[in-house]
């Protein structure tokens, strides 16, 4: 070998060595695209071309008939897709919809769907994502938010709808169905002669969308000329640390920003199919999942709902090269027998976030997935974690942050918390955060800068106090401002960021956030209730946290202990009975299935408070449901949709894998 051979030789394994420790490779990627995006943005912005609508006019310019949606065995093309969406906003111009004005939808996952968000930024407006499993005052909470002028919804949620509809018709809402009447006549009331059925009328407090006959005439792009980056393309509610959902406002800038990253990071091409289960509510399905089409062209594969024995059957059948995830998904996946099918799709990456690290390589192992994007944000956030993993040392990570991104990238911070009071801890002398070290918890901050259009802090929509409270000044400099993320997150000394749990009042249950402030407060109008404290605990075998109650009663049903001097307390077993039928009915009215605490503890002394009348929680988070450290009468949800008692039998179902929770 000459001496020049040999220099390279050695170069290019000193390349590798430094590549392999410092994996300057992963950080080059994730600049490069970063790079991108950010030019793509200041490019749009100058040519005032910010609408996120834009970016789907674009495809239908480029690939008019190329299938842009499948659903159910029909395909769409983006032609099909316009023209409705034409129609939609032709008929929401003709019913009084105007630029600016927000509508709000409560739809499921269907075309209509993407129709309808569609026509309503085509036409400059603004949609606000409802989630469909919502009723009562968390339903009229979020319209209130919303302060729309329109509410439009699957005749399916109607019984939700009419369940608080003078509240509704008090903020001044017009309502109307997106399910066409004959649709509806099929559906609800199929088993009736057609005869029959022609004669029945539906409700009149609500309308019915007759898009169908309205003009295809589109709508130019000086249509949405005065949309700038900072606008709202959308409101979707995102459960916090405290009270109802808040309206996080994906502005256009954000939603840019996402959906080119996003799509360069998975490496989507327009030949591409991407399977989404996730609901279209979420910004999850709604702007990565399908956003993510306007800027790469692809087809999107919808499912009306995630199951477990259409995932692979739907992948194989429409040759889905992309999947989208939530950690509980795949634990579905990984947890369902195994089959002939596990391997004959083409499936060449899975993009989400909440993999654990307990499944992720028998999920990546036995289904053959070549690569997992795994990402780390939030709806209202200002930056995220990426980590493309390829191999087994990426795997269980949210984010990789090498040298040069960290060099870049400087507002992302790890710092101390009170794990029981929720507060920051600051350095006595200095009054600064405290920053963690290597494999230490802490609660993520991230910059919020709003001189910056990758860190700008844009908050929740008529929530101005919500949005305050996410924001922490003179963190680590006398002029600086963070928001808190609320989560609990820990960093490798190579620079693996790892997800360790939710924060202060917030889990995560089903793939969705539960708010115990929320729960609380639905339960707490319960008569009996005396006080409630509702936290999430582990169960051994399911993702996230389920939700746990704890609650003292009035003495009418249980006199505490303490009480008169007496050493236990007095139960009332008839009026206890029927309370805890009440609450059965009570959760199940007013609560989404997934928010219903799991487990009910009745306590027989006084819930303990802080100094500031906060209920306290860290000891019953310990406890959790375990039998040998709690005395007290404990209750859990059946599938049956009822609280019964829980003893050890009950308990060693749970253990064994058994208990559908």
């Amino acid at each position: 070998m000459t001496p020049i051979a040999a220099g390279i030789a050695a170069a290019v394994a000193a390349g590798y060595y430094i590549d392999g420790k410092y994996q300057f490779s992963k950080d080059f990627q994730v600049v490069r695209i970063g790079g991108k995006s950010r030019r793509l943005f200041e490019h749009f912005e100058a040519t005032k071309n910010c609408s996120l609508y834009n970016r789907f006019e674009d495809q239908c310019r480029i690939r008019p008939f190329s299938v842009a949606l499948i659903f159910e065995g029909a395909s769409y093309t983006w032609r099909d897709l316009e023209l409705a969406s034409n129609r939609i906003a032709n008929w929401f111009v003709g019913n009084g919809i105007r630029r600016d004005d927000r509508v709000a939808m409560m739809m499921h996952n269907s075309p209509q769907f993407i129709m309808t968000w569609l026509a309503i930024l085509k036409i400059a407006a603004v949609p606000a994502f409802i989630n469909n499993q919502i009723a009562g005052p968390v339903l009229v909470h979020s319209l209130k938010v919303a302060d729309a002028k329109m509410l439009v919804f699957d005749y399916e949620v109607e019984p939700s709808v009419q369940g608080c509809l003078k509240e509704i018709q008090d903020l001044g809402y017009r309502l109307f169905t997106a399910t066409p009447k004959e649709q509806i006549l099929g559906q609800v009331y199929s088993h009736l002669p057609e005869d029959v059925r022609q004669t029945i009328q539906l409700p009149t407090y609500f309308g019915i969308m007759d898009w169908q006959r309205c003009s295809t005439e589109g709508f130019p792009t000086s249509t949405r000329e005065h949309v700038a980056m900072k606008d709202p393309s959308a409101l979707i509610y995102t459960s916090g640390t405290t009270g109802f959902p808040k309206a996080a406002i994906m502005d256009h800038g954000r939603c840019t920003l996402a959906t080119h990253s996003w799509g360069m990071m998975c490496d989507i091409k327009p030949e591409d199919k991407v399977y989404i289960s996730l609901p279209l509510y979420h910004s999850a399905g709604c702007i990565i999942g399908v956003g993510q089409s306007f800027t790469t062209g692809c087809t999107v594969v919808l499912a009306r709902k995630f199951s477990v024995s259409n995932f692979w059957k739907d992948c194989i059948m429409y040759d889905v090269t992309h999947v989208q995830y939530i950690g509980e998904l795949c634990r579905f996946l990984v947890n369902a027998p195994e089959g002939p099918l596990d391997k004959k799709h083409k499936v060449r990456m899975a993009f989400g976030n909440g993999m654990r690290p307990d499944i992720w390589g028998n999920f990546q192992e036995r289904f053959g997935i070549k690569s997992i994007f795994e990402y780390y944000t939030m709806s209202e956030g200002t930056g995220a974690l990426f980590n493309l993993a390829k191999n087994k040392r990426d795997q269980g990570a949210v984010g990789f942050r090498g040298p040069i991104v960290r060099l870049l990238q400087p507002g992302f911070k790890l710092v101390k918390v009170d794990m029981d009071t929720e507060e920051l801890i600051r350095d006595k002398k200095t009054g600064r955060c405290i920053e963690c070290g290597t494999d230490e918890v802490g609660e993520l901050l991230t910059l919020a800068d709003n001189k910056t259009h990758t860190s700008r802090f844009v908050g929740y929509f008529n929530q101005p106090k919500m949005s305050k409270a996410k924001l922490v000044e003179g963190a680590f400099e006398k002029d600086d401002v963070y928001m808190r993320t609320g989560d609990l997150l820990y960093k490798t000394k190579d620079q693996y960021w790892y997800f360790a749990d939710r924060a202060g009042d917030t889990f995560r249950w089903k793939g969705e956030n539960v708010s115990t402030a929320e729960v609380g407060d639905t339960i707490g109008r319960l008569d009996g209730v005396a006080s409630c404290t509702v936290y999430g605990v582990s169960v051994p075998g399911q993702e996230g946290r389920a939700g746990m109650a704890a609650l003292s009663l009035k003495e009418s049903i249980v006199l505490p202990a303490g009480s008169d001097g007496r050493e236990k307390a007095q139960v009332d077993e008839a009026a206890l009975d029927a309370f805890v039928k009440r609450l059965s009915e009570h959760c199940a009215k007013n609560l989404p299935g997934y928010a219903v605490p799991r487990f009910i503890r009745i306590c027989e002394q006084e819930l303990e408070t802080t100094g500031t009348f906060k209920n306290k929680k860290f000891d019953l988070k310990k406890e959790g449901f375990d039998l040998v450290k709690i005395q007290e009468r404990m209750y859990w949800w059946t599938p049956q949709g009822r609280y019964v008692r829980f003893g050890q039998a009950e308990n060693e179902e749970i253990l064994a894998g058994r208990a559908r929770l």
